[in-house]
């Protein structure tokens, strides 16, 4: 049986609060693993990084977030995995 501890983080909510990710520390802080909650109950995977234990998270509009410098248009799908 295969299993990943998970460990929450971070949650943060776009300036509108129609947007939550929720941020977790994948198998014991070798990872971290955004998933964005949104309207309507969906929910996606839109962050994965093999070689980070945090998530530094700034909003530049309901749509734009920047995550560890990675700057992602929610808006336009965008994700980013290491």
């Amino acid at each position: 049986m295969n299993t990943v501890a998970t460990e929450p983080i971070v949650t943060t909510q776009s300036p509108d609060s129609k947007t939550t990710i929720n941020f977790y520390r994948l198998n014991g802080g070798a990872a971290t693993s955004g998933k964005v909650n949104g309207p309507l109950w969906f929910k996606k995977n839109i962050y994965y990084d093999d070689k980070m234990d945090k998530a530094d998270v700034v909003w530049t509009n309901n749509h734009i977030i920047t995550i560890n410098n990675h700057t992602l248009n929610l808006d336009k799908g965008e994700t980013f995995s290491v």
